[in-house]
């Protein structure tokens, strides 16, 4: 019993820790969370690829999101722009009253402890009168972890590509920059990736596909399907990693100027971490 509680709670602080620089991965919404990922030819979010089509009706989003680890967060964005796409987005992850135990397992904890991660993000993106877009995002988070603070800058570059009417490609590389910490040597999750998005005019949906390379999880594949409906939307994806093997699935309801977005991602340590889940309420000008 004491071992397997000792186990558990290993694999929980491991978690939560890597809420540093390891945060700039993690899924900020519930339509990212739902595709597993998937988007980097999609134009869904920034943070998959800042290359971003025109815009037809700026609009704020505010998410709730429950990582592993018992992590919990928020993220608000505001974009707008027709001509050139911009997005300013806040970021914040926190982990409260962690029970910190010592090298052997006890009933006891000797203490607790809490982890704070908070980001601020700006992007734009333009297609300098060509059918390629091109888009960029320059980030700045702070975290700190016992007594340990760290300060990092970095910038995501991307493009996207129109091939026709119904399939597209993208690219883009994040995360490349800097992180001072005071305590430790830091060493950010640089990831590139390509992707492609194939449209299906007939059932009104899009099937997205993306190679991304990392030193975490090294090479992995992601898979989405998402639909293009008037009121109701359906969103699955499934990522494979060498690490790491997932499946996603959400929905939105559109009603008027108000988009909701919800996602669930399944992990395979559900029996040990409650699967992530994320809700966005998002509202059109």
């Amino acid at each position: 019993m004491f071992l397997i509680r000792y186990i558990i709670i290993s694999l929980l602080i491991s978690n939560v820790c890597a809420i540093g620089s390891q945060a700039l991965v993690i899924p900020p919404n519930g339509e990212i969370l739902s595709n597993a990922g998937t988007g980097i030819a999609g134009d869904i979010d920034i943070t998959l690829n800042p290359a971003m089509k025109k815009l037809e009706s700026p609009y704020i989003q505010f998410s709730l999101n429950n990582w592993l680890g018992d992590l919990s967060g928020s993220y608000t964005l505001f974009k707008w722009g027709k001509t050139i796409p911009k997005q300013i987005g806040i970021q914040v992850w926190n982990a409260n009253k962690i029970k910190l135990y010592g090298d052997s397992p006890t009933d006891y904890p000797i203490g607790e402890f809490d982890i704070h991660w908070t980001s601020i993000s700006f992007g734009a993106s333009h297609n300098f009168n060509s059918k390629y877009i091109f888009g960029f995002r320059v980030q700045t988070h702070y975290s700190h972890l016992f007594t340990e603070s760290s300060l990092g800058l970095t910038f995501d570059l991307g493009t996207l590509i129109p091939i026709n009417k119904i399939f597209s490609i993208g690219s883009a590389i994040s995360n490349i920059g800097y992180e001072h910490s005071t305590t430790t040597k830091s060493t950010l999750p640089i990831e590139y990736g390509i992707g492609s998005n194939i449209k299906i005019p007939l059932l009104k949906s899009s099937l997205l596909a993306d190679i991304l390379f990392n030193k975490s999880n090294g090479q992995e594949k992601r898979f989405a399907f998402v639909t293009n409906w008037k009121y109701f939307n359906i969103n699955m994806g499934k990522s494979f990693a060498k690490k790491r093997n997932a499946s996603a699935l959400g929905f939105s309801l559109n009603y008027g100027n108000w988009e909701i977005n919800y996602g669930v991602y399944f992990h395979e340590n559900s029996s040990i971490f409650s699967d992530p889940r994320s809700l966005d309420v998002r509202y059109y000008f």
